[in-house]
């Protein structure tokens, strides 16, 4: 296998995230898989992305001076977990800003392994939320089988893991192995038709 390199989005702010106690979970699993796997982690917490405006596209602005470093990491990666917490029922704000920014082609036609995670018994609306519109300029290729991790303050947490960890753990292993092989097969492809000067935005 050529080298892959995997972005882990944490789509929380909070300063005791379970979405980020998750990602780091991931990282670990991406981890086990492959020498050649290298993981690029993405703290919306830590980022504090500025909300997107027009000025992102002037020449010499603050603001796309402030993205560009992130863009230059997001296009280094060839595919990307996205943890998306359930604030109210939605995708928090800042998860929706930030896939706003991404109008670069910075994630234009990679895979992604969508993560719902609910304190509750919840969970379904952010994974529905992003499925309608979280791809539509940006291009993202959301993977067809997504995860929700449901009651998540008791997952993962044991030692030694509970039946239910274990499941879990399988079932997470499943979808990176299918998002890691899906980044490497798909990036020739994108490299031959991509046209993001033609196709600028999606309808």
């Amino acid at each position: 296998m050529s080298e892959v390199k995997i972005g882990i989005i944490v789509g929380s702010i909070r300063k005791k995230s379970e979405s980020g106690r998750i990602g780091k979970y991931i990282n670990s699993l991406v981890d086990n898989f492959n020498a050649n796997i290298e993981v690029e982690y993405f703290s919306l917490r830590d980022l504090d992305i500025p909300l997107w405006s027009e000025e992102k596209w002037e020449s010499g602005s603050d603001l796309k001076a402030f993205w560009k470093p992130i863009s230059d990491r997001l296009k280094s990666c060839h595919g990307f977990v996205v943890i998306s917490p359930e604030w109210a029922g939605m995708v928090p704000p800042h998860l929706k800003n930030f896939l706003l920014m991404c109008d670069g082609g910075e994630l234009a036609h990679k895979p992604a392994q969508l993560i719902g995670v609910s304190s509750g018994m919840g969970g379904a609306y952010p994974v529905a939320e992003l499925r309608m519109s979280g791809y539509k300029n940006n291009f993202l290729w959301w993977m067809p089988d997504h995860m929700i991790l449901r009651q998540v303050e008791g997952l993962f947490m044991s030692t030694p893991p509970s039946a239910l960890d274990e499941i879990l753990t399988a079932r997470l292993n499943y979808g990176l192995e299918f998002l890691i092989e899906t980044a490497q097969a798909i990036q020739p492809v994108r490299e031959k038709v991509q046209n993001l000067k033609l196709y600028k935005n999606g309808m």
